[in-house]
């Protein structure tokens, strides 16, 4: 909990900052979208979870093809960044800890997903996440994180960050495995990938 609460203490300072690149992350995620589309595959109107949110420029990426988002964030200025950036959009938000467990019952997303969120958690912290993906989830999780190729620039900015980035790029997909009855790593560009779970 005390490293949950230290997280959410920088995020609700920098949330302000992170809001002034939301078009610009939208035009990214979009982007990737449009590249990995067959990894989005799911029903029109299909239920999707952010877990780790931000400011919702995932979210609103894909309400632009209909799908219908939750995000669960545990920092309030972030948060409260992405419902003002998103209110043309019919997005949920929610304030929560996933790592205690969400109030939604089990299956109920088509996909779930985590974008930079993994390799900034303790081991344990990410498993409980892996656990909940895999409980909400109605078979597809995509978690889009760092690979095993590292950069001494991003080792260095991971390093000063002080999460536990470089025992993520080692072990994180073999972390899943324990999780998902399939794991897939696709490299998508110089050290970063998709890993594509499938729940059990």
């Amino acid at each position: 909990m005390e490293e949950l609460v230290k997280h959410a203490s920088v995020f609700n300072r920098i949330a302000p900052i992170y809001n002034w690149y939301f078009r610009q992350q939208v035009k990214n995620y979009r982007s990737l979208i449009n590249r990995y589309d067959d990894l989005f595959q799911i029903p029109s109107a299909g239920a999707v979870l952010d877990i780790g949110c931000g400011t919702g420029a995932l979210l609103y990426s894909l309400a632009e093809r209909g799908y219908l988002g939750t995000g669960v964030d545990f920092s309030d200025g972030m948060l409260r960044a992405a419902k003002k950036s998103t209110q043309d959009r019919s997005i949920a938000f929610v304030q929560a800890d996933v790592t205690q467990g969400l109030d939604f019952p089990e299956k109920s997303f088509d996909l779930v997903l985590a974008f930079y969120v993994l390799h900034g958690l303790s081991s344990g912290l990410r498993q409980k996440i892996y656990a909940e993906a895999s409980r909400l989830s109605r078979g597809r999780i995509l978690f889009y994180d760092y690979n095993q190729k590292r950069r001494w620039l991003t080792d260095i900015a991971e390093w000063a960050e002080g999460g536990d980035y470089f025992e993520f790029v080692r072990h994180g997909a073999d972390e899943m495995k324990a999780y998902f009855s399939r794991v897939e790593v696709i490299d998508t560009g110089i050290q970063t990938a998709f890993y594509v779970c499938s729940s059990k």
